[in-house]
């Protein structure tokens, strides 16, 4: 739901209505959409209780409509990851030829990962609803799958559309031209519709993502600003804006904006969640730590959302608090149904080593490798946790046995092997170990190796630079 929308008076007249009968603890007549528009509301401020109590309230006075149990079964999906619940919701919609009622149930089997199942289902849908109905439902299966990473397969249900000239058609387009990394078409399309409309902050925010991902960030923080100049409180452009400024280490700045979104969405964990990593970033660590916990004390219970936050919890607390406070927190991740075990037993070991405790350490690496059973990826992990606690030998004989039996598609760790071969006075290894890392991963050679060479210099040329020095 647009911002725009939630700014209109009809909206706000609509919901002061519904929060005075709530408060009073009387009913209220909304019509079933406008009470959906209210939980969509409640929904985009991070206040998912106030959501789930309006759109129940919604499906106890409407019983079979369509726009609460939509929203419902949605909810049970992503925000609990309950796709039975999901099944049941949908199931009691009453119309079962309204479109949302076809897009819900294959983004049921979707989440299921049942992908060939929803377009089949799709496609049996399309030739079933009338003619007039095509249009729109060609782009709004294009971006419900957009939604989903599904890009190829939004641009096969693009091509059925008969009007290519239209705005929703090319926006349709810019979203799967970034979906699918071809972030200067996204751009080429987004600049041509913000030619049009030059005061839509959708396209703004867009084109602003866009230019994130293609690491173009002091251009996706210009085109947040346009955004912010049409509407300061745009929460998207906010974030958009926020994270360009911690991308470029300008965790001032990105605080600030971090906290203007807060105060607009002060339900949203993500809000405090990006608070608490720039704090940690300007080494305030107490206070960190403290939006972190509000972060995760925002999310529901079951929200799939709380490992992440546990993570960078783990790390704070293990350096600024002590090892058992943090060893925790990774039996909380352990509860966690999206967490993974053996990268857990690599965390418990990081954590012993970074402690001095060797012994411990060396426990849980040996318990994740045999987890794993030998899985180059988690041997791998186990190399930088030793680099990062200053173990060099260690950690260049783990990656000198990846590099040898993991196959030439591995292309990870060779900058850190040149650091321990250098360390290690292994001179011959090194430059072999730069000349694999340059060519194979040169984001990884200026990340790891940049600090050995002149700051204009780029990964392709260190090897020769070192060579001409030699």
């Amino acid at each position: 739901m647009a911002d725009s929308y939630f700014n209109k008076k009809e909206f706000k007249d609509n919901l002061n209505k519904y929060e005075a009968a709530r408060n009073a603890g009387s009913s209220v007549y909304l019509e079933p959409e406008e009470l959906t528009d209210i939980a969509e509301y409640y929904h985009s401020k991070g206040q998912l209780q106030q959501a789930m109590e309006t759109i129940d309230y919604a499906i106890s006075v409407f019983p079979g409509a369509t726009a609460p149990l939509v929203f419902r079964s949605r909810a049970a999906l992503l925000e609990y990851g309950n796709a039975e619940e999901a099944e049941m919701y949908a199931e009691q919609i009453a119309d079962k030829a309204d479109l949302d009622y076809f897009y819900l149930k294959a983004e049921i089997l979707i989440v299921d990962n049942k992908i060939q199942e929803a377009d089949d289902f799709l496609k049996n849908c399309y030739h079933e609803i009338d003619k007039e109905e095509r249009e729109d439902f060609v782009l709004d299966v294009a971006n419900m799958y957009t939604d989903y990473n599904l890009n190829d397969m939004a641009l096969l249900w693009l091509q059925l559309s008969e009007d290519k000239e239209s705005e929703d058609y090319q926006e349709a387009m810019g979203r799967i031209s970034i979906g699918q990394g071809n972030y200067e078409e996204g751009e080429r399309i987004f600049n041509e519709l913000l030619d049009k409309n030059p005061y839509d902050n959708i396209y703004w925010n867009s084109l602003a993502s866009s230019q994130y991902m293609s690491n173009n960030i002091q251009d996706s923080i210009t085109s947040s600003e346009f955004s912010l100049a049409i509407n300061p409180d745009d929460e998207e452009a906010l974030l958009n804006k926020a994270n360009g400024l911690l991308s470029l280490g300008n965790n001032e700045e990105a605080l600030e904006y971090y906290q203007r979104y807060s105060k607009l969405c002060p339900n949203d964990f993500s809000g405090e969640l990006f608070q608490g990593i720039a704090l940690a970033n300007l080494n305030r660590s107490q206070e960190a730590i403290e939006h972190l916990q509000q972060a995760s004390r925002l999310l529901p219970k079951d929200s799939l959302n709380h490992l992440e936050i546990y993570l960078h919890l783990v790390f704070l607390l293990s350096r600024h608090i002590g090892l058992d406070k943090a060893l925790e927190y990774v039996d909380k991740a352990e509860r966690e149904p999206n967490s993974n075990q053996e990268e857990l037993m690599v965390l418990r070991g990081h954590l012993y080593a970074e402690h001095g405790k060797q012994k411990e350490a060396a426990k849980w690496f040996s318990k994740a490798v045999r987890h794993s059973h030998e899985n180059p990826v988690i041997m791998y992990k186990i190399a930088i946790s030793l680099f990062e606690s200053g173990y060099l030998k260690a950690t260049y004989r783990i990656l000198k046995l990846i590099f040898e039996t993991a196959g030439d598609d591995w292309d990870t760790g060779w900058s850190y092997y040149a650091v321990c071969c250098k360390e290690l006075n292994r001179n011959e290894e090194f430059m072999k170990a730069v000349k694999k890392a340059v060519e194979l991963n040169p984001q990884e050679a200026k990340a790891v190796l940049g600090d050995m060479f002149p700051d204009d210099l780029q990964p392709k040329d260190y090897y020769k630079y070192l060579k001409n020095k030699a």
